[in-house]
């Protein structure tokens, strides 16, 4: 589980996420995002607050990632809009869904998004407190998502009441 945020510096109407690419054992893959507008910098780990939008099983892959498409149920952020993706597996162990131990303050940080470190989660049930050890917390904090997300940028059409959300020289030669 990670959160993803959509940066407010350019001017864009919205981000569509259309996959998300993961490796490891997988086998039968759900995708979750949060309901949720405002995070407010946390991120719920109770079901009623977050939406399936993939469901598929799929076969191992340790070393090349495995596309999701999303494309049916892709996720939308607004700018400056943060959400929550939860990856979820219900194969036995702990290799179905690869995550690293956290190495930085952001995971991903391009032009349009930012990735932060999030959680991994080691229960075969989705959402689920018990962890497949038996003991401990399910939610395994400091870990980054590995893998890979395909967006797209709605930019925003310039008119004049947008025309503050675009950069100086551009208003300049509109």
């Amino acid at each position: 589980m990670f959160p993803v945020k959509c940066k407010d510096i350019l001017p864009l109407d919205h981000l569509v996420i259309n996959s998300v690419a993961v490796r490891g054992a997988l086998g039968p893959l759900t995708v979750w995002v949060t309901k949720s507008e405002d995070l407010n910098g946390e991120i719920q780990l109770s079901k009623k607050h977050w939406t399936k939008i993939y469901q598929k099983e799929h076969q191992p892959s340790f070393v090349g990632y495995k596309e999701l498409d999303l494309s049916a149920n892709p996720i939308i952020l607004k700018p400056g809009q943060v959400k929550g993706i939860y990856i979820h597996s219900t194969r036995r162990g702990d290799e179905a869904i690869v995550y690293d131990n956290k190495a930085k303050q952001k995971t991903v940080d391009d032009s349009f998004i930012t990735i932060l470190p999030g959680r991994a989660h080691v229960s075969e049930k989705v959402f689920g407190s018990i962890p497949i050890w038996g003991w401990g917390s399910a939610w395994r904090d400091n870990r980054e998502f590995v893998g890979q997300l395909k967006y797209g940028a709605v930019y925003k059409l310039w008119n004049p009441q947008e025309n503050l959300s675009f950069g100086g020289s551009f208003r300049t030669a509109a």
